[in-house]
């Protein structure tokens, strides 16, 4: 063995215990977050969406980061994103500010699914006995192409005992996504208004649409189609007709996570006579409180 051999073989066996310390620190598998301000993180990427980083580490759990003051992100693995004309791509390293991180059912993978409901009990005593109740409840399913929806609504209140108003909606609607904004779709409508001397309104037919804004922070879709109704009275004859119904459905974040604004519009108009004209909406404000329980106001 020469002088310059033996050399190296005690260089690398100096070498050897450091370099397998750094390899035993390093993650096996994860993403590296670099901040402006030269502080580094070593964890998860979560999503991205509205501005908003989620990155989860070990020690942290989930944290959410202002994206303008991330640096560069390097992924350890490919990373699928989508981008802003919803294509897929597989990525590796820093993720543009514009390309968020996609949910499954962007890609055809999996479905998503949201609920709400919302209760409403008002009661009054002294001059006054009156007693109010409203409930509505919210499901909804969406896949890539498709999404469907669930709406029930039920009120009932009462005047010193005697029921004043009663009456309840079923909505089932069903929309097939042409391309990212342009679907095309059928909807049920069921209605009763005691009071109203409505035994049972039914609206059913196809119609079409466009998504103008599908996200969490601003949602917007507008739809119209001829729909046929079916109109049972206790009193009144009973009569039937084509319609122009439509839809309107708004909501967004006025404050992320905080306040959000909505409103909720439908309308049916008898093709037969301009002066049957139905409008029912709905404005107000959400106030995400805990553990998904929800502040509202609503006319």
């Amino acid at each position: 063995m020469t002088p310059n051999s033996a050399c190296r073989k005690n260089l690398l066996s100096r070498l050897a215990l450091p370099v397998l310390l750094v390899c035993a620190a390093a993650p096996a598998s994860a993403d590296e977050l670099l901040m402006k301000d030269g502080s580094r993180l070593h964890g998860t990427v979560v999503k991205k969406e509205n501005g908003i980083l989620e990155f989860e580490n070990s020690f942290a759990g989930v944290i959410k980061v202002q994206w303008a003051e991330v640096s560069e992100l390097r992924a350890d693995e490919p990373v699928t994103v989508m981008r802003t004309n919803r294509q897929a791509a597989s990525n590796r390293g820093s993720l543009p500010s514009s390309i968020p991180r996609p949910g499954g059912w962007r890609l055809g993978e999996g479905t998503k699914w949201t609920g709400r409901v919302n209760l409403d009990l008002k009661s009054q005593r002294g001059n006054t006995d009156k007693d109010e109740f409203e409930a509505d409840a919210e499901l909804g399913m969406r896949r890539k192409h498709d999404r469907y929806t669930l709406l029930a609504e039920y009120e009932k209140d009462k005047d010193a005992g005697t029921v004043t108003d009663e009456n309840w909606k079923l909505l089932n609607k069903y929309d097939h996504f042409l391309s990212k904004q342009f679907y095309h779709g059928g909807v049920l409508l069921l209605e009763r208004d005691k009071f109203a001397d409505l035994n049972l309104r039914t609206r059913v037919g196809p119609h079409i649409g466009y998504q103008f804004f599908e996200s969490t922070a601003m949602n917007l879709n507008i739809d119209t189609g001829i729909l046929y109704v079916d109109e049972s009275f206790d009193m009144a004859p009973d009569d039937d007709y084509w319609s122009l119904g439509w839809m309107v459905n708004f909501d967004r974040f006025l404050v992320p996570d905080r306040v959000q604004f909505y409103h909720r519009h439908t309308g049916l108009l008898d093709t037969g006579d301009s002066s049957n004209l139905t409008i029912n909406s709905w404005t107000g404000f959400r106030f995400p409180l805990y553990m998904g329980i929800v502040a509202s106001t609503e006319a």
